[in-house]
């Protein structure tokens, strides 16, 4: 599974802006929702039936600064249970948003377990919503092109400390990076390719100017959520 492969978080948030604008082509989050998020959670995760051995996955989280601008990435892996699979290995794409303060401290912590401290909800669906009750957590997701009805309550979530290390410096926390505090660095380029798509995305569900040459350098191949076999 190469999309498994991540090689740092550059990648994750290549992947992670596939992942959101497979979301929005398909008018399966209403743009409303992103807009008043205070966080989003982008992965993709893999779960083997009782008798196979193998789960993970990795994404990114990033969270609503004061000035309405989103943070920097902080790095995750992920670790699903088998729980509901009768066989075969279920691969799948998942956008969590975050609408409390609260939810977003959890992926501040070095480990967390989705559903555990912050309660999980699907998501209101469609181009445009009236969403009357907002939930701490909406979760979107999609396998084998269909969407919703996978369940990632007690999908493990820890952070990628190392990947995190690389591109920020060492010592560098979840915490820090979820809250724009990241202390500089001459040799960091904190905007990377893999980043700028991911901003040019959100640019483009927020009503705001996108440039359209970054927007074509994400990748248009299936992401794993939308694998048929």
């Amino acid at each position: 599974m190469k999309f498994f492969k991540s090689t740092g978080l550059d990648k994750e948030c290549d992947k992670a802006a596939q992942i959101l604008k497979s979301f929005i082509d398909k008018k399966k989050i209403p743009k409303e929702v992103i807009i008043n998020a205070k966080g989003l959670a982008i992965f993709s995760g893999f779960r083997a039936a009782m008798y196979l051995a193998g789960a993970g996955g990795s994404g990114i989280v990033i969270a609503r600064l004061p000035d309405g601008s989103w943070s920097p990435p902080s790095a995750f892996a992920v670790r699903s249970g088998a729980i509901g699979l009768v066989y075969g290995v279920d691969v799948y794409d998942c956008v969590c948003v975050l609408n409390t303060t609260e939810a977003v401290e959890s992926y501040s912590k070095p480990e967390m377990s989705l559903g555990g401290g912050v309660a999980l909800a699907a998501g209101p669906l469609g181009g445009t919503a009236d969403i009357k009750e907002v939930k701490p957590v909406w979760t979107y997701t999609k396998s084998m092109g269909l969407y919703g009805g996978v369940t990632v309550d007690g999908t493990l979530i820890k952070e990628k400390q190392t990947m995190n290390a690389e591109f920020y410096g060492s010592n560098v926390t979840a915490a820090q990076v979820l809250a724009g505090a990241i202390p500089a660095r001459k040799d960091a380029d904190l905007l990377s390719a893999g980043r700028k798509q991911l901003i040019e995305v959100l640019k483009l569900i927020e009503g705001k100017q996108a440039d359209p040459k970054i927007l074509q350098e994400i990748s248009v191949e299936p992401t794993p959520g939308d694998l048929t076999h």
